[in-house]
C-alpha cells in the first residue's frame, strides 16, 4: 500500500513538473546556404545575397506551433570594404506565409521583419546584426504560431563599389510548451 501510495505521489509530482516543461527547437538557417556560397563579393553588378538563394526563402514547418511561447531570429554578416569608395549596405530580414513565392515584393502576405543598416569607409570591416524577439501580438509571432511559415533575409549594397562578405549566423530559435496543447475540462 505504501509503494502503491509513494508511486501515485512521484507520477502527479512528474506530471505537474512535465507541465512546465518547455522545449526549444532550433533551426540553423546557415545549413539551408551551401558552403560555397556562405562568402563572397557584392558589387554593383551582384548588389545583394540572399539566405537562402530562392526568393520564397525558407519554408519552415512546425508542428505544434500553436504552443509557442516565445522565439528569437538572430542574423550576424561579417562585411570588409574592399573597394576604394565608402560603401552603404542594409540587412533585411523577411517573412511570409508558407504560399508565398516571393518574400522580397511586399505581395502575397510578406512583410519585413527588421532592417539594419552600415556604412564602411574603404578597408574597414563590420558586422550587420539582426536579432529579433517574437512575443505574442507580434505579426512575426502570429505567423510562426500558424505552424506553416517563410523566412529569408538579404544584405544589399546601397551604394559603394565592392564589399567581401560572411554569412557568420542565421537561426531560428523558438520556445513551445507542448503540454498547453492539452485541452482543460
Amino acid at each position: 500500500m505504501k509503494r502503491a501510495l509513494f508511486l501515485a505521489s512521484l507520477a502527479l509530482v512528474l506530471a505537474a513538473c512535465s507541465g512546465h516543461t518547455v522545449h526549444r527547437v532550433e533551426v540553423d538557417l546557415l545549413s539551408f546556404v551551401p558552403e560555397a556560397n556562405r562568402t563572397g563579393t557584392l558589387d554593383l553588378i551582384q548588389a545583394e545575397v540572399r539566405v537562402p538563394d530562392d526568393p520564397a526563402g525558407q519554408e519552415i514547418l512546425l508542428p505544434g506551433a500553436e504552443a509557442l511561447e516565445d522565439g528569437r531570429i538572430a542574423l550576424r554578416v561579417n562585411l570588409r570594404n574592399t573597394g576604394t569608395l565608402s560603401t552603404d549596405l542594409a540587412l533585411e530580414v523577411r517573412a511570409g506565409p508558407q504560399e508565398d513565392t516571393d518574400l522580397y515584393d511586399g505581395t502575397g502576405g510578406d512583410f519585413q521583419v527588421e532592417e539594419s543598416s552600415l556604412s564602411l569607409n574603404p578597408g574597414e570591416n563590420g558586422l550587420l546584426e539582426a536579432d529579433v524577439n517574437l512575443q505574442p501580438g507580434d505579426p512575426l509571432y502570429d505567423l510562426v504560431k500558424t505552424g506553416a511559415f517563410r523566412l529569408g533575409a538579404r544584405v544589399r549594397v546601397n551604394s559603394g563599389d565592392e564589399v567581401g562578405y560572411t554569412l557568420e549566423k542565421a537561426e531560428v530559435v523558438l520556445r513551445l510548451r507542448f503540454f498547453n496543447l492539452i485541452p482543460s475540462p
